[in-house]
């Protein structure tokens, strides 16, 4: 897959069959829309791919509402690269960008620099300053350049229409498992192992400690079922996420790892973290001794979820 970073001009011999949207999460509604956008590109003898704005336009406009990602910028690339697209765009968003209106964004972009053949959005996309275009006004504009625009209805799963927004919520609820079928994956943090404490080796249960990554969404505070991928391998473990109330409340979240029967040293790692289920929240306990026969008890939950997956 091709990434560019910026609008470029493209050549005018290329038939660009584009989908348009923020696509955080990559959740079941965006593949529907990707699986028509490849499917419409071999129709027409084109290309899939995908334009977004990076960073999210609610960060630059409105960042007292910005939402969490629920992926990273990378994570997202390696995730579009696997469905099918073959050149995705990149493009840094700006309050100038946020000023060009429907009719501007559709002729100076879309037709103008991206040369495209047809266009893939779902129904409630909405687009140009301050938002004033929809699917109608899209559908108006580009039908009077020559281009075909597709509209993706709703995806629904246990008639539920499948969202970023519903996603973030089960995520804060802990629903880690639920919130893997509307993603058609599960929620997973990467990032590299960090010295901590040392708390969990003096309890006999060495944790790796994660430098959680700025603006991503992670679960609610608790203790997981989770795989870690570790260069190539996959390991079972537990995780917490919290302040580790028994010792100290007042700190800031963090999110430690135990990888069950794993001995060796992860300091500096690049690991993935992929939550499984939930196994319960995050609780204070009395004494150390307590917390020990409560990770026991979590470990042997863990290796009863594993198994049926």
């Amino acid at each position: 897959m091709e990434v560019y970073h910026g609008i470029k001009v493209m050549d005018k011999s290329k038939n660009i069959v584009i989908a348009l949207g923020n696509f955080d999460g990559v959740h079941l509604g965006h593949r529907e829309l990707i699986r028509r956008t490849r499917e419409i590109a071999e129709t027409e003898k084109g290309i899939p791919a995908v334009f977004t704005f990076d960073p999210h336009p609610m960060k630059v406009l409105q960042p007292d509402r910005y939402p969490p990602m629920l992926l990273s910028r990378e994570e997202k690339i390696n995730i579009l690269s696997g469905l099918g697209i073959r050149l995705l765009i990149i493009t840094p968003f700006s309050k100038d960008i946020s000023m060009l209106s429907p009719e501007a964004f559709v002729n100076e972009i879309l037709v103008d620099r991206l040369n495209v053949r047809a266009v893939i959005v779902g129904y409630n996309y909405n687009f140009g300053y301050r938002g004033e275009g929809n699917v109608e006004t899209l559908r108006h504009l580009t039908e009077n350049r020559g281009i075909r625009t597709v509209v993706v209805s709703p995806v629904k799963l246990h008639g539920v229409e499948v969202s970023s927004t519903l996603i973030r919520r089960l995520l804060l609820e802990g629903k880690v498992f639920e919130a893997a079928e509307y993603l058609g994956y599960h929620p997973f943090v990467t990032s590299r192992v960090v010295e901590g404490d040392r708390r969990g080796r003096e309890l006999g249960f060495p944790t790796a400690n994660m430098d959680l990554p700025a603006d991503i969404l992670v679960p609610a505070n608790g203790v997981y079922a989770v795989r870690v991928y570790l260069n190539g391998s996959i390991l079972k473990a537990i995780a917490n996420i919290g302040i580790k109330p028994t010792f100290q409340a007042d700190r800031p979240i963090n999110l430690e790892v135990h990888c069950l029967g794993f001995s060796g040293n992860l300091y500096g790692e690049l690991i993935k973290v992929e939550f499984i289920k939930r196994i319960r929240g995050e609780q204070a306990f009395s004494s150390a001794g307590e917390l020990t026969r409560r990770i026991r008890k979590d470990m042997e939950e863990a290796e009863k979820i594993f198994p049926g997956l």
